[in-house]
């Protein structure tokens, strides 16, 4: 096992060099985990790969990038063996071990099997009105506020299926092994077209939550402290304030998209 992996955090914070804009970089590469998840990130390209790179160019540190599946993701995160990753949902219990940084904001819509019946319009009704039907969701991944707690009562009902990534969720909805996904624009505009479900299935705007859900860059507590951590959230703010952020939203989206996309406030 490489010395770096050992190091506690404060041994690890102790030998950081400082950078240009305040921002202390590593004696190694920092390495930045991506998942595959549509226009996020997709076969070495996607939103995630551009802010990661803006960032190395912003710091001027090196970073090592990776892929792997979002709860792999998580657990190495916990464990100290990655340093940062993106398009991340922030909950209580992940905000004790990282630190969220919120770049883009967006709805989760409900992608169903069109044998779901027009007269289901929420997901309360979906877990009453239809059930035999399954949902599946990405292992390890949060929602949203609102969607999350029913998604558990779907877990205890045993009619959740969690799988690897995004495509897997897609397969189940073409093989009619499920009845429905959640999934944001950035994502099942580019799957949909994948798995030949174009007018076989239909998005439904379900979220209860009116301020769209955030996704963040994510930074391991154990790696940085709180004064490093500003650092990179400052740098992440100055992509914001210098249109840099809505520049790459756009290469995914309308303009008028990116601009509802770009985060605007909130508590960070």
């Amino acid at each position: 096992m490489k010395t770096w992996m050992v190091l506690s955090g404060l041994a690890l914070a102790a030998c950081w060099a400082g950078a240009e804009g305040g921002v202390a970089c590593p004696p190694r590469p920092i390495r930045f985990a991506f998942y595959e998840i549509g226009q996020f990130y997709s076969a070495g390209q996607g939103l995630d790969r551009d802010v990661a790179e803006e960032l190395r160019r912003r710091s001027g540190c090196r970073f090592e990038y990776l892929v792997m599946p979002r709860a792999r993701i998580w657990q190495e995160l916990e464990a100290g063996m990655l340093d940062m990753t993106g398009s991340a949902i922030e909950t209580p219990e992940r905000s004790k071990i990282y630190w969220f940084f919120n770049y883009i904001q967006l709805r989760q819509y409900a992608i169903l099997s069109a044998e779901v019946s027009a007269s289901i319009q929420s997901m309360e009704a979906f877990i009453q009105d239809a059930p035999s039907s399954r949902w599946a969701i990405v292992r390890s991944y949060s929602t949203s506020r609102y969607f999350d707690p029913l998604v558990t009562q779907l877990a205890v009902q045993r009619r959740l299926i969690e799988v690897a990534d995004e495509d897997a969720l897609f397969r189940l909805l073409a093989q009619r092994r499920v009845a429905g996904i959640f999934s944001t624009p950035m994502v099942y505009r580019q799957k949909i077209r994948l798995h030949g479900l174009e007018g076989k299935v239909r998005v439904a705007d379900w979220e209860r939550e009116e301020t769209p859900s955030p996704r963040s860059l994510v930074l391991n507590k154990r790696g940085f402290s709180e004064g490093e951590a500003r650092a990179w959230h400052q740098l992440l703010d100055g992509m914001n304030r210098d249109g840099t952020m809505l520049r790459l939203i756009s290469r995914y989206m309308s303009r008028d998209e990116a601009a509802a996309a770009v985060w605007a406030g909130g508590k960070r």
